[in-house]
């Protein structure tokens, strides 16, 4: 299953996990996704049912951000929930913009790693 324009629904590409009209999240691999667009409060909460039947109750998956546009701090809450223990396992973010790690520095949460 996926959420497509915001619904679950038989996943036409099996790659796609969810996808709106701001968002795609594809899997891209052992325990890694890749986020395009934009994450934001219109579209997170959707985002994260999503991948929490995937990724709900084992390891966060990596995050692949090189593609994402935006996030809010909604959008960063949401991808933190991907942790069942944030500070032993964070979530792990790969290709980030220089904006966002800038952001992530300024914040200081011990919920994200950048690899």
């Amino acid at each position: 299953m996926t959420k497509v324009h915001g619904r679950l629904s038989p996943a036409s590409t099996p790659d796609i996990l969810y996808t709106d009209d701001q968002l795609s999240i594809r899997c891209s691999g052992r325990g890694r996704i890749r986020l395009s667009g934009q994450i934001d409060v219109t579209n997170s909460d959707a985002a994260i049912k999503a991948l929490l039947l995937l990724y709900g109750g084992g390891h966060a998956p990596t995050c692949d951000v090189e593609d994402l546009e935006f996030i809010d701090l909604y959008g960063l809450r949401t991808l933190a929930l991907l942790s069942d223990d944030p500070v032993d396992h964070p979530v792990r973010l790969s290709n980030v913009q220089p904006g966002l790690e800038r952001v992530l520095e300024l914040l200081a949460w011990p919920t994200f790693a950048i690899t």
